[in-house]
């Protein structure tokens, strides 16, 4: 019962509120909700209304449908020879976006058909041409060289060209070129095509030189001596060959030495129409100015191999190292081709030498030291070389970061009887020193004084045995007004696998 009286009371206060309500009664306030108006991709709305009170929608917002872009036409334009044309492009007039973007259509000749203008040959390219028919451009293009076709002379063995007669022997490529210029030109022509002016540097060339010319057609030859450039030529120093080979095998004819001004050159005698100096034969060597215009020969080094040969035993070029392999090689007796192999690098022996208490490499003298090892060259570079040398043997210039490690490295070329100043890697970068591996530098060992930046150019570190004991130093790596040396000794590290 008293549930029932309960819900009723609730029903009756709530009727009295609803009746009092200014919802039954409101008297609307008008508030106008703004017009949207469309874009040319977005929708709008129409005016309307609502009570501001209440909140009651008196005129509902009518949605309008987008505009639509107004397109603009933007003119093509077509491509010249030399200026890119592009195609039509589309706009919006109203909001100015690009409906469809213009295409660049790249300038182009229009070309008729290629005409060659040189041939190829086993030396030079050829070239052909071609002209564009509306602004009558050139354009060329390079043919590739021929390839050499190598053919067995059966009564010499020599190996040459049955297209320009080049011919091979010990290793190198010979040819030689009828063409009158003077001997700067032939030099020039024999770099340009990979070789250099021929050099003549034993009995055993000279005599395959004197094959060569001896077997040429010289029907060509109206003068009463044909002569060939080589690569010699006489300066102030001396007869000089021009790829930096020893002068020192001559074969000189009777009248070979007839001027000896500087810029005089070796030129071989190959051909008399004549009496004129009949006492030469062919192959000697005469003078001849340098401005005189002949033919020439050309020389190159190949890399050849062949299965019949008959070969020298192998002779040492470079010894082999614990930091670097060896080079050997050796020579046909019947052609002359030479042959190299590299001698593979040794593998460190260290020992323990009870006396100092250093373990060392018996073949090298490399010491071993807390997992490293140091070797001292006693070659001397710049900083800079010392630092690529140590770098191609697969080491970095010394870093001496403790000071048990400086005491060490004092140990070992105490032990060598080092008595000199040597690299380390160690070098000024604007306000700091840094070594060369990127490892802290926090250990130091300056001599007193040191560094001293003397000249404001000594931005690399040395050790100095010659007066300080092992003292470090700061110094220039080239040469100053201050600093007239500028080449050391240096000390290599590398860490043991």
């Amino acid at each position: 019962m008293k549930k029932i009286i309960t819900v009723f009371t609730i029903f009756i206060l709530c009727c009295v509120c609803f009746c009092s309500c200014d919802l039954l009664s409101c008297k609307h306030t008008e508030s106008v909700d703004a017009a949207v108006a469309p874009t040319c991709t977005e929708g709008g709305l129409t005016e309307g209304k609502h009570c501001s009170k209440c909140g009651e929608v008196l005129v509902a917002q009518q949605m309008v449908a987008p505009l639509g872009h107004t397109e603009k036409l933007e003119e093509s334009k077509a491509p010249t020879c030399t200026e890119d044309g592009y195609t039509a492009a589309v706009s919006c007039s109203v909001c100015g976006v690009t409906i469809i973007e213009k295409e660049i259509i790249p300038a182009s000749h229009t070309y008729g058909e290629w005409k060659q203008t040189s041939e190829s040959d086993c030396f030079f390219e050829g070239e052909r041409e071609r002209a564009c028919t509306v602004c009558e451009h050139i354009d060329t293009d390079k043919l590739p060289a021929n390839t050499h076709s190598f053919v067995q002379n059966p009564d010499s063995g020599l190996f040459s060209c049955e297209k320009c007669e080049a011919t091979i022997f010990a290793g190198h490529l010979y040819a030689t070129f009828d063409v009158e210029v003077n001997w700067y030109e032939a030099y020039s022509v024999c770099e340009e095509i990979g070789g250099y002016l021929v050099t003549i540097t034993s009995q055993r060339e000279q005599e395959f030189i004197n094959y060569i010319l001896e077997n040429k057609d010289y029907s060509f030859v109206t003068d009463s001596e044909y002569l060939y450039h080589t690569g010699g030529m006489l300066n102030s120093n001396g007869w000089m060959w021009v790829n930096g080979e020893e002068f020192d095998y001559t074969y000189w004819g009777p009248q070979g030495l007839d001027n000896t001004n500087n810029n005089w050159i070796v030129a071989l005698t190959t051909s008399f129409i004549s009496s004129a100096n009949a006492q030469m034969k062919i192959g000697e060597w005469e003078t001849n100015p340098i401005w005189f215009t002949e033919g020439f020969i050309c020389e190159w080094e190949l890399d050849i191999t062949e299965s019949e040969h008959y070969f020298t035993e192998w002779n040492t070029v470079t010894e082999v190292s614990c930091f670097a392999d060896g080079e050997e090689y050796r020579f046909c007796t019947h052609c002359g081709l030479e042959e190299t192999r590299t001698v593979k690098q040794l593998e460190h022996s260290f020992v323990l030498d009870e006396a100092t208490g250093l373990t060392s490499c018996e073949h090298c003298d490399a010491g071993l030291y807390d997992g490293r090892i140091y070797k001292t060259f006693i070659v001397e570079l710049s900083w800079f070389d010392a630092y690529k040398y140590c770098q191609n043997l697969g080491g970095h210039l010394v870093t001496i970061t403790s000071e048990d490690e400086q005491i060490f490295i004092e140990n070992y070329m105490e032990a060598q009887s080092f008595t000199q100043c040597a690299w380390i890697g160690l070098y000024f970068d604007e306000s700091k020193w840094m070594w060369v591996t990127g490892e802290e530098f926090e250990y130091s060992n300056w001599a007193e004084g040191e560094p001293n930046d003397s000249g404001g150019i000594e931005a690399f570190g040395h050790v100095n045995w010659s007066s300080n004991g092992g003292k470090w130093n700061d110094f220039a790596p080239l040469p100053n007004t201050v600093q007239s040396e500028n080449t050391i000794a240096f000390i290599c590290e590398w860490e043991v696998n």
